[in-house]
């Protein structure tokens, strides 16, 4: 199988350099060539990793505490079995009986450890006890109970702060591989140092608790003194203030991000659409100029046709017809005609219409001998960049493609996989 994933791949390979797939870009059919190799040398990787091994004839046993495992494996017997699936179960190492008194033994020690806690020792405890379900590393099981459930719960923290000292007696049952040892040990629960706050805090709360005690009484009063200090007293409620702000500024900051966004991929289109008309507008001027008309007059047919057919709705507004329009009602306004075509260049903010705007400008301060054969250069340069620009469009299409591809190679290898996988289970 190995193999056979190999071999496809330098197949794929193979045929990316050469086969060709209709009108699709080479470089396309090189990147689908590449996608498809990489996920035959991936499914070859898996198989060597995850592969059957061949002859296995024992299996190492998980440690004591570690749990039984389950194992999948296929048996070849005769002409009868061929990959058949077998599951076997392979339980933990077995301990003998001097082994699990030594766990047992070393969990007592572990357990002396580990009990205190944050408490000084045992015979000083003030604070919850701990104790662990598995000791040496799960090889043994605890189970614990106590004399006075009083004072203790059952995983170990106290009921209430005690007012004297009081002895508890824990039983702790250990337990390793059906081996049990019960393990007492005792502890001393002794009354908390309180701090003066916790001390003020506890009388208020007995002069409430007296009068929660009281039948019909409808309204609680809270002290407003206590040991001569003025208590005032104010609701924790959850200020939504400070939340209001940050969720405010959240909002400012998504608005200003997405309104950069915009601007920026407004931009981009306006840019995108500049090029496009760029080849035209040229040979608009190229043609008008050689039908006779100096380049004023020719500028401003292009732009009172364009203003036409806008106003028609034959067409939808062009950013670049639309500085044409400008520059058009600029001289109508007086500004110089040298000076408009500058601003037209200024405005368009791209390099090829700076270019044109130069041009005509040189053109008409030294006449306009030569400008015909200038625009037919210019106009065949800006066709040329428009198919560059077409081409570079047809690849950014391509590479967005990578993703849907990659993701139907994974739909397809896991329709090839996961039956295979169901039909060894069964």
């Amino acid at each position: 199988m190995v193999y056979g994933y190999l071999l496809a791949a330098a197949l794929c390979l193979m045929g990316a350099k050469k086969v060709k797939l209709g009108n699709l870009d080479e470089k396309m059919v090189q990147r689908m060539g590449m996608i498809l190799t990489a996920g035959f040398l991936l499914a070859a990787l898996s198989e060597v990793l995850g592969g059957t091994e061949n002859g296995i004839i024992k299996i190492a046993r998980s440690k004591p505490g570690e749990g039984s495992q389950e194992k999948e494996f296929l048996i070849d017997a005769g002409e009868e079995f061929e990959n058949y699936p077998v599951k076997l179960e392979i339980q933990e190492r077995k301990l003998t009986k001097v082994q699990k008194q030594n766990y047992l033994n070393q969990a007592k020690e572990e357990l002396n450890q580990i009990v205190p806690g944050n408490n000084p020792s045992l015979e000083q405890v003030t604070e919850p006890l701990c104790l662990p379900q598995y000791l040496q590393e799960g090889a043994v099981e605890a189970v614990y109970s106590f004399s006075d459930y009083d004072v203790f719960r059952a995983d170990g923290k106290l009921e209430q702060n005690v007012e004297e000292p009081v002895l508890v007696e824990i039983t702790a049952e250990l337990t390793c591989q059906e081996e049990v040892c019960l393990y007492q040990f005792y502890v001393r629960a002794v009354p908390r140092e309180q701090s003066d706050q916790e001390v003020f805090v506890e009388k208020l709360t007995s002069i409430v608790e007296a009068q929660n005690q009281q039948e019909d009484r409808e309204y609680v009063n809270l002290p407003e003194e206590q040991d001569g200090t003025k208590v005032v007293w104010k609701e924790d409620v959850q200020n939504p203030g400070v939340i209001i702000v940050f969720m405010s500024a959240a909002v400012v900051l998504g608005l200003f991000f997405r309104e950069k966004e915009n601007k920026k991929r407004q931009e981009a289109e306006r840019k995108k659409q500049m090029l496009l008309d760029y080849s035209g507008i040229v040979s608009k001027l190229s043609l008008l100029l050689g039908a006779g008309m100096n380049i004023s007059l020719a500028w401003e047919r292009i732009a009172l046709a364009y203003r036409q057919k806008l106003e028609n709705g034959e067409t939808e507004p062009r950013f670049a017809y639309e500085e044409l329009l400008g520059t058009l009602y600029e001289i109508k306004d007086g500004v110089g005609e040298l000076k408009a075509y500058e601003n037209f260049g200024i405005r368009c903010r791209l390099g090829v219409y700076r270019k044109l705007s130069s041009l005509i400008v040189q053109n008409v301060r030294r006449g306009a001998k030569g400008m015909q054969k200038l625009l037919e250069q210019e106009e065949w340069e800006a066709y040329e960049q428009r198919k560059a620009h077409a081409r570079q469009a047809g690849e950014e299409a391509g590479t967005k493609l990578l993703l849907p591809m990659g993701i139907m190679l994974v739909i397809v290898l896991a329709i090839l996989v996961i039956p295979a996988g169901m039909t060894l289970n069964m």
